[in-house]
């Protein structure tokens, strides 16, 4: 059998060659199992390669194959099916799959090989936040897994617009149009930018949905900012139920119903965050939408860090150039 183990764990020169599969998100995320060359099986029973504790997992339910340097997954006909690409596979059809692209068995998302693990971002407290949440109003399972397939169809959204390579504020404004398309219930959406030598505001993409509030800013300065201190996320889900602070007042004060505002960082260094809210009424989001947030806010904090990069460079260059013309 394959065991799951953390990326601290995993060692040594043969697991560095072998192919990886990532938990990327459910009851398992943050595993990672080995996968063996040929055909390995990935379901809910014990005597899979790879064993994913998760009730929406057939005990038989994927079938990953590797063949040179290409993937390729079946589904066995699972009960809730295998999503992937914004669609469900045919049962008993092989596909090849794209490394690092998520594909949802159940509630459970993995990707397979590289691309997958810079995906995985480790944020405990959003876990506990989460685990809170369900173990007040209980988890239903079976009900979860349509969101969950709501959410890669979103990821997917999201790969593709990255995949564009258009210039980052074009991209963060395509972003926030799905997001929009996947909170229906929120009011303001927005990218905050910051510079991450001093943390300082340089540049703000966002929208707000039509309301009868006229709202002179698309979003809380005082929880960006304790977010960016923080290095962690802030989330409310209804203020009226939160027992009182100062940065719950001020969310009462400023009539917000329900935010959410996770950092965007790499590396523990903070590019801005994504920040969203409700004006006319609570629930904005899912609490599950929470840990989404943390798994896409790190593929674009990527984006940013290597536009960063790119933009040094070019200076850079045209610096050398300009030192050659003078002489």
């Amino acid at each position: 059998m394959i065991r799951g183990t953390s990326a601290e764990a995993l060692l040594g020169e043969e697991a560095n060659i072998m192919a990886k599969l990532y938990v990327l998100n459910g009851p398992a995320k943050g595993r990672i199992f080995t996968l063996r060359e040929g055909s390995s099986f990935l379901g809910r029973s014990l005597d899979n390669d790879v064993v994913i504790e998760d009730k929406t997992v057939s005990r038989k339910h994927l079938r990953v194959a590797k063949r040179a340097n290409t993937y390729f997954i079946t589904d066995l006909k699972s009960r809730n099916g295998t999503f992937y690409k914004s669609d469900f596979l045919p049962p008993g059809q092989e596909i090849q799959v794209e490394e690092g692209s998520p594909i949802a068995v159940g509630i459970t998302v993995i990707g397979i090989g590289e691309g997958s693990e810079e995906e995985m971002m480790p944020v405990p407290e959003i876990a506990l936040l989460v685990d809170k949440a369900f173990g007040k109003t209980g988890s239903f399972e079976e009900k979860r897994v349509q969101a969950s397939l709501k959410a890669v169809r979103f990821l997917n959204k999201l790969l593709d617009v990255l995949k564009e390579n258009q210039a980052m504020e074009e991209s963060l404004k395509k972003i926030i149009d799905h997001i929009f398309g996947f909170l229906k219930r929120i009011d303001r959406a927005a990218f905050v930018l910051v510079d991450p030598d001093d943390d300082q505001i340089t540049g703000v993409i966002s929208k707000l949905k039509k309301t009868k509030k006229r709202e002179a800013s698309s979003f809380c300065l005082d929880v960006v900012k304790q977010v960016i201190e923080t290095k962690r996320p802030f989330a409310v889900s209804n203020v009226e139920t939160e027992e009182e602070d100062g940065l719950v007042d001020t969310l009462r004060l400023l009539k917000i119903q329900s935010v959410m505002c996770v950092p965007l960082m790499r590396r523990s260094r903070v590019y801005g965050v994504v920040y969203v809210d409700s004006l006319n009424r609570p629930y904005g989001f899912r609490w599950d939408d929470l840990l989404l947030f943390a798994d896409f806010s790190q593929r674009i904090a990527l984006a940013l860090e290597n536009a960063r990069y790119a933009s040094e460079l070019l200076a850079v260059a045209d610096a050398l150039v300009s030192e050659s013309d003078g002489d």
